[in-house]
This record gives C-alpha cells, structure tokens and sequence, in this order.
C-alpha cells in the first residue's frame, strides 16, 4: 500500500505515517491507551476483536472499510488432485479429516497476535463445533478433541500474515496456507483457494477514526471518500471492494457480495480468550516457526495535511 500513500499524498496534501503491529497487540494498545494522542487512527484487517473489548468502545468514532478478504485456505494443486477434492465445496469437516489421516499439512498465522490466524480458528472450531450463532464455551468444549487432531497438521506459524507467505514459499514440505484470499491470490506459486463451505470470517480492513485524534487529522479524515475500491501495486491481487462507512450507533455495513461470512464469532472475549488460551496450551503442537526477524503488519496510521 506505500505507493497508494504516497500517490493520496499528492493528490490530497494528506500524508499517512504508519507504524506497524500485529492486530491483537494493536488492541491491546488501544484498550491501554497507550495509542491515544500517538496516532490519529488505526488500521487494522478487521475490527472484530476489538469490539470485543468494551474498554475500546469510546476511543474509536468512524470506520470506513476499504476492501474484503475472506480468510481461506491456498492448497497446492496436486494436493488437491490427490485427495479428490472439489474445491467449491470443501468444508472444516473435510479439511480437519484429511489432516487427521495425515493427508494434509499447513501453515497459519497464531492467532494471539494475527486476525488471519484468530479468524481461521474462529472459523474451524465453528465448523466442527456446528455452531449456528455467536461461538460459545460449550461449542469450544465440543469442538476440542478435533481441533487437536486439526492443529497436529500445523508445521508452519508466524505472528504476520506477510512474514507467513514469504516463510510458505520457501517451502515445498507444507501442503497447504491458512491466510487471507487477498494474500493466496498474490502467492508467487499458483494455489487453489478454498473458501470451506460451512463458512470463514472475513477481514474488511477499516480505516477508523480514533477519539483522540488532533483536529487537523479529524478534518482531514472527514473530507476522505466514504470508501475505494482498491488497487495493489507490485502485481499483487487485490482484495474485494467495500464502500461503506459506519459510525457508532448505526447499522454496521454489509459484507460484500460473495464472501461467505461466518455468522459465528465469539459471543464475548470471555469465549475468545478462552479459545486463544485453549490453542496456545492446549489444541497445537510445538510447531516449526519460520526464523524471520520481528513480524511487522500494518496497524496505526498517523495523518498530517500537507
């Protein structure tokens, strides 16, 4: 995105100055404080753990998502081929035998300081669990011994969704990616996306207008579009446009059309710290972690006008 900055700085006068995080430990810093008067906004791929957090509830005004990406999962071809897969219809259920049989191995993201990795286990202790509204204790309780049998298959982490599809690349031994459609789609090796049927969760990236924000940035923020449709320099793919703006109090908008949203997020952070905590201590296996240098993903955005 740093060539699309710097294209809006000139275009605009406005310039962004983002520093980097991971999604989880940027809220952290927003629920402590720690960002007030530091930054004018957050960016961040989802703003869904957040709400969560009724402590971050009065430091955030406007959300402007900026694009759509699906959490899904890249299969190499011939893996694919080899498992007799189709993949329009593949689900949790489907994805979790074929790594208990040992016939599928993975990377992902942990999910303690990435969304893509908290909304992948969202999205399979949902499926397996066969959760119908907000994910529960007694559907994590449930869905336990088969997300261990899932997790064995993990051989692959890292703490950015960046660092982890650099660290894949470089591998041949690893079937499969857990990651952002976004991020699959724009992998140097051709991957088949598979969206599982019974349901993902869905990064909308909104841009979100922290309380604390100087009044030069909040006057600047209110003269930006009510949303883009994006571009990704480099070659990369982009994500799905999403052109809706949202402040507190009014319906949040809509996904857009063709993801498959996961209607199964945590129904408190109660369930999802305890989700979290039950990945790091006891669903997965010590995995194989990539030797990569402090992961660095976009989070906060601090705005001056030219």
């Amino acid at each position: 995105m740093a060539p699309v900055l710097d294209e809006a700085a000139k275009a605009t006068g406005i310039t962004v100055r983002p520093t980097y995080a991971g999604t989880l430990d940027a809220v952290e810093r927003i629920a402590s404080g720690e960002a007030d008067k530091a930054y004018d906004a957050i960016w961040l791929s989802s703003n869904d753990y957040l709400r969560l957090r009724p402590d971050t509830a009065k430091k955030i005004t406007n959300e402007t998502p900026v694009m759509t990406s699906p959490v899904a999962v890249g299969v190499r071809p011939a893996a694919v081929a080899r498992l007799g897969w189709d993949p329009a219809k593949v689900t949790w259920s489907q994805l979790h035998r074929a790594v208990a049989d040992g016939k599928l191995t993975y990377g992902m993201t942990d999910p303690k300081r990435s969304n893509s990795g908290f909304s992948a286990l969202v999205s399979v202790a949902s499926g397996l669990s066969g959760a119908q509204s907000a994910l529960t204790e007694e559907d994590v309780a449930k869905a336990t011994p088969k997300l261990k049998e899932f997790f064995s298959g993990q051989k692959l982490t890292s703490g950015s969704s960046g660092w982890l599809a650099t660290a894949y690349a470089r591998r041949t031994d690893v079937d499969a990616l857990v990651n952002y459609e976004s991020v699959l789609l724009s992998a140097p090796e051709k991957l088949t996306v598979i969206r599982p049927a019974d349901g993902v969760v869905t990064a909308d990236y909104p841009l979100t207008l922290l309380t604390s924000a100087r009044p030069e940035a909040k006057e600047a923020a209110a003269g930006s579009p009510p949303g883009c449709a994006p571009r990704t320099p480099s070659g990369g793919s982009p994500g799905r446009p999403c052109a809706a703006r949202w402040s507190p109090g009014s319906a949040r908008p809509r996904r857009s059309p063709g993801t498959r949203a996961a209607s199964s997020l945590p129904g408190s952070r109660a369930v999802a710290d305890g989700l979290l905590d039950a990945y790091d201590n006891t669903l997965r296996r010590p995995p194989a972690r990539c030797t990569c240098s402090t992961p660095r993903a976009p989070w906060a955005a601090s705005g001056s006008t030219g």
